[in-house]
């Protein structure tokens, strides 16, 4: 789409933004680790952006942003966190069937892995590591094409 700015001759067109297609599990862990969390907090309010930024034409309402959840989260007993999660995991799925990527991720990871998988220590890892697996393909894709036809 070309506009033109009030005090420019030239006219430009819109660029939509990059997204990051370089999240992996170790720096989540590594850098959560020698953070005390804080890398944590900005993994999860990225992901969320960038989930919102991807499903801006398909979600009138955004996320909530993390740091309330976590506030809220503390309050609730985590509920708010759980409640969230699983909305953008939905989020994530709907991402990927919308631009018809071929990756399994669904909400059912969400209770096995991070919900129920919780009580054997190795089930949020699985979960995280499948979350920065999609988030790179859905944001790679959004980087080559961010304007995708909608299906009449």
């Amino acid at each position: 789409m070309a506009y033109r700015y009030p005090y420019d001759e030239e006219e430009r067109t819109y660029q939509h933004p990059k997204l990051r297609t370089d999240r992996r599990l170790w720096k989540v862990i590594v850098f959560g680790i020698l953070t005390l969390g804080i890398y944590n907090l900005f993994f999860m309010t990225q992901v969320a952006n960038d989930v919102n930024t991807i499903l801006s034409s398909r979600h009138r309402t955004p996320l909530m942003p993390f740091i309330i959840v976590l506030i809220l989260g503390s309050v609730t007993f985590s509920i708010v966190l759980d409640i969230w999660m699983y909305q953008l995991t939905d989020r994530v799925e709907d991402a990927l069937r919308m631009r018809k990527l071929r990756y399994d991720f669904e909400t059912g990871d969400f209770w096995i892995w991070l919900f129920f998988g919780a009580l054997f220590l190795v089930g949020p890892f699985i979960y995280y590591h499948k979350l920065c697996r999609a988030m790179n393909l859905l944001c790679a894709d959004y980087n080559e094409r961010p304007v995708i036809e909608q299906a009449a």
